[in-house]
């Protein structure tokens, strides 16, 4: 049965693998001033809602322990201030349980982000792998360090992602939640702001801007040491395209 309890319509979910765009679109809706955006409350490693990280193993236990109870708690904390809509970023092979959980909260908006770049996006994850930085709100030395990868391992992480985004965008469409399916570059469009507020159903806010800042080079070879190989290998499987700037700088 789906949920029909006091506030679940002000609810809403971003879904995506890393390096989609996630945390840009959560940081964006963080700065509308009546929207509340946590970050990934199901992190293995971590509780992020909107302040600092919790890795406090007690609680980490606790929600793994009952993750719907803790879902249901943490939307009832938040329900109790005056957000008109209040959502949290959920990865994809993060909480299963929290997954299969959506049909039955019919009244949850789902905001679902893929990145049809591939090899950016799988450069952009070996990067933060290398880095340990997932987001930056200024630019640093180590954002020019070079990624140091094969083809195979391209290969092999975005095949990956791939597979992971097409079981769920097939499942999502099953779904009764109402949703919305962004691109990340549809998030760097100009009408963007205008329109994940109409979903949200708020009115547009003129300050709305996200304070992070891009890890990587737009071209998105220049990101790699050696680039050649993966050119080479891009370009015999016909997706050169990806080889070209993601977004207009």
């Amino acid at each position: 049965m789906a949920e029909t309890e006091h506030g679940a319509g002000r609810r809403f979910v971003i879904i995506g693998l890393p390096r989609s765009g996630t945390t840009y679109l959560m940081s964006l809706l963080n700065s509308h001033p009546e929207v509340s955006c946590s970050g990934e409350v199901f992190n293995p490693y971590s509780i992020i809602e909107t302040g600092e990280a919790d890795y406090d193993t007690g609680r980490l236990f606790t929600r793994d322990t009952a993750p719907r109870y803790f879902l249901k708690d943490f939307f009832e904390r938040y329900e109790a201030e005056p957000w008109k809509r209040i959502g949290f970023k959920l990865m994809l092979g993060h909480n299963i349980r929290v997954l299969t959980q959506l049909p039955e909260l019919a009244d949850m908006s789902i905001i679902y982000v893929h990145r049809n770049n591939r090899l950016a996006q799988v450069a952009s994850y070996l990067k933060a792998m290398q880095t340990l930085n997932w987001a930056q709100t200024s630019r640093t030395r180590e954002m020019k360090q070079k990624i140091v990868a094969t083809p195979q391992l391209i290969s092999h992480q975005w095949h990956e992602y791939a597979a992971m985004d097409f079981l769920f965008a097939s499942w999502l469409r099953t779904l009764p939640n109402p949703s919305i399916t962004l691109e990340y570059c549809d998030m760097f469009k100009p009408e963007f702001n205008a329109q994940i507020c109409g979903f949200l159903g708020v009115a547009p806010d003129p300050a709305m801007a996200s304070p992070l800042v891009k890890q990587g080079a737009n071209r998105v070879l220049d990101r790699f040491e050696v680039p050649e190989p993966i050119e080479a290998y891009i370009r015999q499987l016909g997706l050169a395209d990806w080889l070209e700037n993601e977004l207009t700088e």
